[in-house]
């Protein structure tokens, strides 16, 4: 595997697993005896997880905790005390959930949490997390309560909820909450990590030790997934973001997910706060960047040699570009460019609110990609009208085409900045494509085609409006 200053930037060659065998042979015994293997290995029980040292505590203390989280989020649903409680109810179990200073914690599941409470579903989001301090707190009118399992555990035994749904889940969470789901109709949604095969991510591997690392987490998850899936308290169905990251999960986990129990409900896009404003032609030679540059998925090198290519370019000079963001990677944008003028670096969190306002400023959405399973940051960016600059790669052709966006190939630099100066020689061309970007995403990520069917999947409106659905009797929280 060859190094380079991005880490491991390629594949192995065949040639390296023997040199007196033909290609068919090589991939042959490469796939059987790696099957045989890994046979073995998942003949074997995943050990347990281990002890945090505050079971005994969490579990005396869980019921006042959830007792008191229970009281604070009738309150915030303005019941009154000791109101017998005539909606429904739905709990959410997460690994982590935005708070203040931690507002890219899951951003996309808060939004769902929001829609739910909109609709006039009750809502209950308990963050499962083997180091968490056990506490409650409100993050933007929504009460959230942390702990290391046993307060989810008490909310499944007292709590009467229409549905769960999970997100994120890992071994821990599943331990946690595996033997209480019982009776209980159970939504987990696959994002891409909790799949995600490690040759994905190959690039962000920097050195031997972190590839080894990757490569036994993603055996782990195999083992793991085929563990949930077989269980009597196994999900009802598993919710994928993309039609391709249902078969990317497949291929990644090597197991089949049945139609029957698997679903395609895209991440929300918030039309309310991303909505379309008409661009001026001007805004075409605005571009903003504004993600994390945390790993190389996302590509933020690609973006930089983007940015360098247009300053060979005529229009260079027209440009005004806009990078916010942070990460390992984030200093490319500050060494490239800290002599150009026309180009602003800020190493920092931009909070959605402030996105949406900036989105309102710029034309031209620079994000480049190596892995999306959806790319909620692009399609929230065209929602608001601005023109994506990106790669097909992955799930990304199923959200975007030609019509309303810059779509190259993969690692393909020259084809986005040839795309971005065939814009700024049409203007009218940019306007046309500002109003399709937008109407894509109503019409594919919008609430009624996501959230509202994810809450009529998982029993939580009627089946055909969006009224809350008629609540089942039961327990009394």
């Amino acid at each position: 595997m060859k190094k380079d200053r991005n880490g491991f930037g390629g594949y192995l060659s065949l040639e390296d697993a023997g040199s007196t065998y033909t290609a068919e042979e090589k991939a042959t015994y490469l796939q059987l005896e790696l099957g045989h293997l890994k046979q073995a290995l998942f003949d074997v029980p995943l050990p347990p997880w281990p002890k945090t040292g505050f079971e005994e505590e969490d579990t005396v203390a869980a019921p006042g905790r959830v007792a008191d989280y229970a009281a604070s989020v009738e309150k915030a649903f303005g019941q009154e005390d000791g109101a017998p409680f005539s909606g429904v109810r739905h709990l959410v179990v997460v690994n982590q959930y935005p708070r203040i200073g931690d507002e890219y914690g899951n951003g996309f599941v808060h939004r769902r949490v929001k829609y739910y409470l909109e609709a006039g579903v009750q809502v209950h989001v308990a963050v499962v997390a083997p180091n968490a301090e056990p506490e409650s707190y409100v993050y933007d009118g929504v009460p959230v309560l942390v702990g290391r399992g046993a307060e989810a555990r008490e909310l499944l035994r007292s709590v009467d909820y229409a549905s769960i749904s999970s997100h994120f889940l890992n071994i821990f969470m599943w331990e946690q909450i595996r033997d209480d789901l019982e009776g209980h109709r159970w939504f987990t949604f696959m994002h891409g990590f909790e799949s995600r095969r490690w040759v994905r991510t190959i690039r962000n591997y920097r050195s031997p030790e972190p590839l080894s690392n990757g490569i036994k987490d993603s055996l782990t998850r195999q083992r793991f997934w085929r563990e949930v899936l077989s269980h009597p308290n196994g999900p009802e169905r598993v919710v994928f973001v993309s039609r391709w990251w249902r078969r990317g999960s497949q291929d990644d986990l090597e197991l089949v997910f049945p139609a029957q129990r698997s679903a395609v409900v895209h991440n929300v896009t918030d039309t309310d706060l991303f909505r379309f404003q008409e661009k001026d032609p001007e805004q075409r030679y605005q571009i903003l960047w504004v993600r994390s540059a945390a790993n190389l998925n996302y590509a933020p090198d690609l973006a930089v040699r983007a940015l360098e290519a247009l300053r060979e370019t005529r229009f260079w000079p027209q440009l005004q570009v806009r990078i916010i963001g942070d990460g390992m990677h984030f200093g490319a944008f500050e060494e490239a460019f800290a002599d150009d003028d026309n180009v602003q670096v800020e190493r920092r969190f931009a909070s959605q609110e402030e996105i949406a306002r900036l989105h309102r400023d710029y034309g031209v959405f620079l994000v480049p990609s190596r892995w999306d399973s959806q790319g909620v940051s692009r399609d929230e960016a065209m929602a608001s009208g601005l023109v994506p600059v990106t790669n097909a790669v992955c799930a990304i052709p199923e959200f975007v085409d030609d019509d309303c966006a810059i779509v190259a190939g993969p690692e393909d630099v020259t084809g986005m900045v040839e795309g971005m100066v065939r814009l700024f020689q049409d203007p009218k061309r940019f306007q046309q494509m500002s109003r399709a970007a937008a109407l894509r995403v109503a019409e594919q990520s919008g609430p009624e085609h996501t959230v509202r069917a994810e809450m009529r999947l998982m029993g939580m409106l009627r089946e055909h409006d969006g009224h809350p659905a008629t609540p089942v009797a039961g327990k009394e929280s």
